[in-house]
């Protein structure tokens, strides 16, 4: 929180900077070329034979081109990504050499994010344990990288996913249900890919960055179970809007007639490695040091905001003039 300037700069040039701090602090390009050295020494660590790179979110694209660049093509042996329509940029490289790019639906699933979840499936069911899969995960990614469980259609998927968004399901619940009508997400990925290693680079949009709660956690242990969904299911009063195979799925899952979402004491787990590499927390703490720099009395107010933007706006707003003094 701005009390006095002391930079030489208006008011309009220091908010200016501190958010392109801040911005700068969660590019993907850059926060992904920052784990190259890391990627190297597993890989060598682990006797590892091939490098797979698969990903899925809005950011996806620009991880997959960073790593390209960092690591270099002749390490990366193939890989697949999907990202939100309009989100893969013209390089002046000629794009990616190694990963294959594809775009899909966004936030409501389509048959190109469909296909593209079908490759990536394809691709890391063709690894062992002498592949590691580097995962890059972003924002939008639960829409971006869809395989409906089995007997349910990407049209039903899309129709509950529907009904949730206009409910008001946050993405926890929303991503509660998807977990469990979806043979990818929750852990499934994990579960396809196993034996192989795993390093997921997550770049979270999820408040308190509950891994298995980014893009539903693909190959993360699940907490969350068949009667979580439906408790989701329940709250919004869905049950008879539903579609009939989506309600199927769930009640067979709590009966025990499904399995349940891999959870953390499952061996699949044991080679996986899931890091949170940038956030909204990151992003606030660059924009604290680069206010602190400029010589501002500065305060995060909190890293979990939420609520509807005009009463959060509000809110902000009075407590800005709270700390702000005398004109």
């Amino acid at each position: 929180m701005v009390k006095e300037t002391t930079t030489g700069m208006n008011a309009e040039e220091t908010v200016r900077r501190i958010f392109r701090e801040a911005l700068r602090a969660v590019d993907p390009s850059l926060i992904v070329r920052g784990c190259a050295d890391e990627i190297r020494s597993h890989y060598s660590n682990g006797n590892f034979s091939e490098l797979v790179v698969t990903g899925f979110g809005k950011a996806s694209y620009r991880m997959a081109a960073s790593i390209e660049e960092a690591l270099g093509t002749d390490m990366i042996s193939r890989g697949i990504v999907v990202t939100k329509y309009g989100h893969i940029e013209d390089r002046p490289a000629g794009g990616l050499k190694k990963i294959r790019a594809c775009e899909a639906g966004h936030p409501i699933p389509d048959e190109n994010g469909l296909k593209a979840a079908g490759e990536i499936m394809n691709l890391l069911r063709d690894t062992d344990d002498r592949t590691l899969i580097l995962c890059l995960v972003s924002g939008g990614g639960s829409a971006l990288f869809v395989s409906p469980y089995n007997g349910i259609t990407l049209h039903e998927k899309q129709e509950i996913t529907d009904l949730l968004l206009r409910a008001g399901a946050d993405i926890t619940e929303l991503n509660a249900v998807r977990k469990h009508i979806s043979a990818v997400k929750g852990g499934r990925l994990a579960e396809i890919a196993y034996p192989a290693g795993i390093i997921s680079l997550m770049i979270s949009d999820v408040i308190g960055d509950k891994l298995d709660v980014i893009a539903s956690g693909p190959t993360v242990p699940d907490t969350s179970t068949y009667q979580d969904a439906l408790d989701v299911i329940n709250k919004f009063n869905l049950a008879g809007r539903a579609p009939a195979t989506v309600m199927d799925v769930l009640n067979r899952g709590r009966a025990g007639d499904l399995p349940e979402t891999p959870k953390e004491d499952n061996p699949i787990f044991g080679r996986v490695r899931n890091t949170v590499i940038g956030s909204n927390r990151t992003a606030l703490e660059a924009a604290a040091r680069e206010a602190l720099s400029l010589g501002l009395d500065t305060e995060i107010i909190s890293y979990e905001l939420k609520g509807e933007a005009r009463d959060a706006g509000k809110r902000l707003a009075e407590k800005a003039m709270e700390h702000s003094g005398p004109c």
